[in-house]
């Protein structure tokens, strides 16, 4: 009598799809967590306690999209001073890492803007900040500095995805503050 006894191959494959499939099933009760109450219920969701392991939920992973948006311009020529965003041909689509550091600089020195420097402007950021009759002085303390002299820093909401698609031009309203950035070279 021959008996039929598994290949190798077999019982990795099991052990693969078994693998597999336990881990697809906690990225789908991570996901299920945080949604809503639906019809939708997953065998020993609640006794496993997802919310509890993956508390973050997606909003861990991203920013409100409403959020202002700031960007800094050389008063000099008017074009944006960082190499930013990182997804630009001219940083190799995110590998060149200049524009991150950059951002990580623009940061720190935003951080030390006052808010009662900042004014309101309901017209062209770049007019504003020509017609700002105070200049705040700020000393860039990073070791390399690449943001340096007369700068305007803008904070503006980005336009709404509604309003995108319009012919026109729309400057939404932001706040400008004009700033001469003072680098230390070591």
């Amino acid at each position: 009598m021959n008996t039929i006894t598994p290949d190798k191959n077999v019982k990795w494959g099991v052990l693969f799809l078994a693998i597999a499939g336990f881990w697809a099933y906690i990225f789908f009760a991570a996901i299920h967590a945080v949604m809503p109450t639906n019809p939708i219920t997953l065998p020993t969701g609640k006794t496993l306690g997802i919310a509890l392991w993956f508390p973050q939920g997606w909003g861990f992973f991203s920013k409100n999209p409403r959020e202002p948006q700031f960007r800094v311009l050389d008063l000099s020529d008017g074009s944006l001073l960082p190499a930013w965003p990182n997804n630009m041909p001219a940083n190799l689509f995110g590998i060149k890492r200049f524009g991150r550091s950059q951002g990580i600089e623009g940061g720190l020195l935003v951080s030390m803007i006052p808010e009662t420097s900042k004014g309101k402007c309901e017209e062209s950021p770049y007019s504003c900040l020509n017609k700002a009759d105070k200049t705040l002085t700020l000393n860039n303390p990073t070791p390399n500095p690449t943001i340096c002299g007369e700068l305007g820093f803008v904070f503006q909401e980005p336009v709404p995805w509604a309003w995108s698609s319009g012919e026109e031009n729309i400057e939404m309203p932001s706040t400008v503050v004009r700033v001469r950035v003072a680098c230390s070279v070591n």
